[in-house]
């Protein structure tokens, strides 16, 4: 990784304290509003292969938006969200009662149970190594056959996006579409493959990342 595109300032926030004072705000729905359109594609690249019952983690969930969209499906029998945001997960569960809504350190935090799906949007590049967070994905998360799907707005072909940890003050890592990728592969994951969903005349896209945890 190059050390110049690892963005680190002094007094930096946490990202779990700006999204927590986000949800304060009321920017939670407009952040999910913003976002929808690359969750559908995400979510649909995942499901539509889908003909058996399964079981879904939303890293990062923030006001549980994807959650409650994922459990409208027939077959979903078990979704869980998890956010290190507390406002987040408060709003969580003031939003719907379907749906398990827990507040913890993504790095640490093990599920009951491992499930068949995990989706994130906008949350990887928070983490000033990436990688401990898919190896634990990958390790603790996922079922074997299971599937790992991502979106990120904030990447290296992006350059509209390369000014955020400054407006921000908040860590963010760098890296180019084929960086992540190799993250997914060092990771464990096979099948990797991305796209940009969403993108248009003035936005590059969401990046979508894909792996696959094979039995």
């Amino acid at each position: 990784m190059d050390a110049a595109r690892v963005f680190l300032m002094v007094d930096q926030i946490k990202a779990t304290d700006l999204f927590s004072n986000w949800a304060k705000e009321g920017k939670d729905q407009r952040m999910a509003n913003t976002h929808a359109p690359s969750v559908q594609e995400m979510l649909d690249h995942v499901l539509t292969t889908i003909s058996s019952p399964f079981s879904f983690i939303d890293a990062g969930c923030g006001n549980g938006w994807v959650v409650r969209k994922v459990l409208e499906n027939d077959l979903c029998e078990y979704a869980v969200g998890v956010d290190g945001a507390s406002t987040m997960i408060e709003q969580a569960k003031l939003n719907g009662p379907k749906g398990n809504y827990v507040c913890e350190d993504l790095l640490s935090w093990i599920p009951d149970k491992k499930v068949d799906i995990v989706h994130s949007m906008e949350v990887l590049y928070y983490f000033k190594e990436p990688l401990k967070l898919l190896n634990h994905i990958f390790k603790n998360w996922l079922k074997p056959n299971g599937k790992l799907v991502s979106g990120v707005d904030f990447y290296f072909e992006n350059e509209k996006s390369h000014s955020w940890p400054t407006d921000l003050n908040v860590h963010m890592t760098l890296l180019s579409k084929e960086e992540w990728l190799s993250l997914f592969q060092s990771a464990g994951f096979l099948d990797c493959h991305s796209w940009y969903a969403n993108s248009s005349s003035d936005f590059h896209g969401t990046l979508c990342l894909f792996g696959h945890k094979h039995s």
